[in-house]
Order: structure tokens, then C-alpha cells, then sequence
């Protein structure tokens, strides 16, 4: 056991110290206030405050003995070649708070700051502190986590810590199940119309070819990919969204019977979460209807959530959520970038700053997603494998889990997607491998 001082246990320090020593060094630890019970430990010990002990001493910022949401520049400094966030000059075994750094990120302390947004609602990747200081592509809290480790072994060399191992688990969102099938007739003319005004005559045709069973549809990839992740090994996580029709919401109709079919075929095989609609992020009562939409097509708890658009609103989203009865929510990455918009791939409790408490909401941050590299940043398929690969090798570092976001349209080889077939083929052949 890790026995950790400090003259005042606050509900921050409780939560980071949980996290980073139970999580993901995966080693008991104990917090405790009383000065003579750390004096005569005779393990592994830090001292988190400002008086002055033998062994290991981390001076600590203010951050986690406060109880408010201020404006603070945690300062951005470099240790052993990775960025660090809350740099001291004063004696310290560590010249940062590893414990404020990690809590400033992994709480998204900075996206309760008055932030720009996009024309989505979102928070901008390029307003955060890990865009700006160019760390956004390096799980920094898992470093600094394997920083207090280093440290710890090397004053204690008979304590010993067990091996973390990689992780990759392959998500889809099914946002439009179909592209052509299974519409309703105001819908298949609305997009015949639109189709001809734009002059995409070929879809015209595909789309006519399909609705006469002469040609599958493009979308309907989902027994090509049950037979992939068969002869691969891996286990998907699928999101389906069965909101209402509208702007942002598209996809096919649940009442359909192909689309109750196809949701409980895949639900017989993988897990399965609720993809929330565009306009239910902020109505709590539409979050409800369709969580219990989708529960009633497969008969069982639905529990995991990934937001539509991967729309938060700190603490909105996740407070909504979890009244809704949703444990594990897998939004937390930013849709223009890839890289670890929380700073570790390593899952987490939400800790609601609005209260102060840890929260049983576990968020699961996912690291690449095929609409990023393709739709927002513009990348070739060549130059999106190598990107994949590059953060995929972050992960591997730290030994973390590497969590992918794909959709079925991407797989379709239509249009933009054209070639993304072979990148996803790529993200598998890097991503599945064991270490």
C-alpha cells in the first residue's frame, strides 16, 4: 500500500489519487491527515503539502484545495521529455503537481472557462491548453502517472507494481443504417429531387438499383463486418440512434422492421449503446424516450451512451445522462482532432466540478475517428493510416486503450469514402495487435 499526507483531505484530492494510483497504476494507496501515522509507515510514502519530511515530497499547487471554478494558467513546462502542467520551484521530489495536472485535465477543468464554440454547440480542439502547447497527441496523465511510479520504485525498490496491458476496443456510431432502403416514400422523393439538382445522376441510379434488390445497400455492411470481427478477434461496441427525424438526425426509422432486425441481430453478438440524437443533448425527457426506444427493441438495460455530433456540455450532458441510468459514456474526444482531449486513454470516473463530487459515470475518451481524418482534416488514406498509427503507438507507450470511432457509411466506398475501406483494414491490422 502507497500512504499519501496531507493537512486536508478534499473531495479533488480523494478523486485524483484514487485515479491514479487505483486505475491506472492499479496499487492500493490510503490518504490520511495524521502526521504521526505517516512518520511511522514504513512503505511506500508522499508527502503532499508544503511541511518539509523525509522521503518523497510533492509541493502542491492550490488547485485541489479549493472549492470553485477559476481561471488559472497551470503554467507549461517539459520533465523527461513530456509536457507537464503546474511546474514548482520549489524542493520537490518532482518539479510539478502531478496530482493538480492530472485533475485539470481529466475533469476538463478548462471547459467550464467561457469557451467559443463551433456551429455545432462544441467546444473548439484548437481553444484547449493541450492543442495550443502542442500535447494533444500525448496521453500526458498516464505519463505522469508512470512519473509517480518511477519515483516511487526508485525510493522504495522492494514495492513492486503490476504490468499494465494494451487494450483496443473498435466502436461504431450507426447514425444512417441504410442508404437507400428501408425509407419512407417523402423521403426517397425528397432525396431523388435533391440527388437530380446536384447532379449526382449515379446516385439516382445506385439508389433505384438497390430499392429494386438489383444492387445491396452501400451502407448495409453490418454482416461483412460481423464476419471481419469474427476472423479478427475483436468485439465492436455499436451505437445506434433511434431519435426523431431532423436536421441532424437521419437516421432510419426504428419502427421499421429492418431496423429492429438489424438492432437486435447486432445486439445478439456485441454490446450495444444509445447514440443520442442531435436535439435530445439538451432534454433530458427526449434522452429517456429514445434510451427506452432502444430497450424495448432488444429487451435489456441499456447503459452506455455516445453523444451524436460528440456533443458535451460540461456538466450538463453527463448530469442527463446519468439520471438516465447510463454508467459508461464514449464521447470524450474531439471531432476536428485526434488525440486524448482528457489526456489519458485510460478510462475515468466524471468528476462534476458544479458539486464536487465524483460521480458513477465513467467515461471512456476515444482517440481516433474516420470523420476527423478524412472530413476535418482532409487526409489521404495513406496519410490517415500513418496518423492512426502515430497515436496509436502514444497509447502503446503507456500501455493503455486505444479506443477507434467508426461509422458503416464510411466503410461504403461511396463518394468521399472512397478508399476508407482500406483504412479501416489498416486501423485493424495496427490497432489489434497484442503488444
Amino acid at each position: 500500500m502507497i500512504l499519501i499526507y496531507a493537512t486536508t483531505i478534499t473531495p479533488r484530492i480523494a478523486y485524483i489519487i484514487k485515479h491514479l494510483f487505483t486505475s491506472v497504476l492499479d496499487v492500493p494507496v490510503k490518504l490520511t491527515i495524521n502526521r504521526a501515522e505517516f512518520a511511522q509507515y514504513e512503505g511506500p510514502k508522499i508527502n503532499y503539502s508544503n511541511e518539509a519530511s523525509v522521503g518523497i515530497h510533492i509541493h502542491p499547487h492550490s488547485l485541489l484545495f479549493e472549492q470553485e471554478v477559476k481561471i488559472v494558467n497551470p503554467g507549461v513546462s517539459e520533465y523527461q521529455n513530456i509536457p507537464i502542467l503546474f511546474p514548482v520551484s520549489e524542493t520537490s521530489s518532482i518539479p510539478f503537481d502531478p496530482f493538480a495536472a492530472a485533475f485539470f485535465m481529466i475533469t476538463r477543468y478548462e471547459e467550464y472557462w467561457p469557451q467559443p464554440l463551433d456551429k455545432f454547440g462544441r467546444v473548439l480542439a484548437r481553444s484547449s491548453m493541450a492543442y495550443q502547447h502542442g500535447f494533444l497527441e500525448i496521453p500526458v496523465v498516464d505519463h505522469w502517472a508512470l512519473m509517480l511510479q518511477h519515483l516511487i520504485e526508485s525510493h522504495y525498490p522492494s514495492f513492486h507494481f503490476p504490468k499494465r496491458n494494451y487494450q483496443y476496443t473498435p466502436t461504431f456510431d450507426v447514425d444512417i443504417a441504410f442508404a437507400y432502403c428501408h425509407r419512407s416514400l417523402w423521403r426517397t422523393a425528397a432525396a431523388t429531387i435533391k440527388s437530380i439538382l446536384y447532379q449526382r445522376f449515379d446516385d439516382v441510379h445506385e439508389r433505384f438499383q438497390v430499392i429494386l434488390n438489383n444492387h445491396p445497400d452501400p451502407y448495409d455492411i453490418f454482416s461483412w463486418l460481423h464476419d471481419f470481427s469474427v476472423q479478427h478477434k475483436i468485439s465492436p461496441l455499436y451505437f445506434f440512434q433511434v431519435g426523431r427525424y431532423g436536421r441532424y438526425d437521419k437516421n432510419i426509422s426504428p419502427t421499421f422492421p429492418a431496423m429492429k432486425k438489424l438492432i437486435r441481430q447486432t445486439a445478439s453478438h456485441y454490446q450495444i449503446g444509445i447514440h443520442p440524437s442531435f436535439q435530445s443533448n439538451a432534454n433530458k425527457k427526449l434522452i429517456n424516450e429514445e434510451i427506452t426506444t432502444l430497450e424495448n427493441i432488444i429487451g435489456k438495460q441499456i447503459t452506455r451512451s455516445r453523444q451524436h455530433f460528440l456533443k458535451i456540455r460540461f456538466p450538463e450532458t453527463y448530469q442527463h445522462l446519468i439520471s438516465c441510468g447510463i454508467t459508461d459514456d464514449y464521447t470524450m474526444g474531439y471531432a476536428s482532432r485526434p488525440g486524448f482531449r482528457a489526456g489519458t486513454c485510460t478510462p475515468f470516473r466524471f468528476y462534476d466540478l458544479s458539486t464536487e463530487t465524483e460521480t458513477g459515470l465513467n467515461i471512456h475518451p476515444f482517440q481516433i475517428m474516420d470523420g476527423t481524418l478524412n472530413q476535418y482534416m482532409h487526409l489521404s488514406p495513406l496519410e490517415a493510416i500513418d496518423c492512426i498509427s502515430r497515436i496509436n503507438n502514444e497509447v502503446r507507450k503507456v500501455n493503455g486503450t486505444f479506443i477507434s470511432l467508426w461509422h458503416n457509411e464510411s466503410l461504403s466506398e461511396m463518394h468521399e469514402w472512397c478508399g476508407w475501406q482500406d483504412v479501416f483494414l489498416g486501423l485493424i491490422k495496427i490497432a489489434a495487435v497484442k503488444n
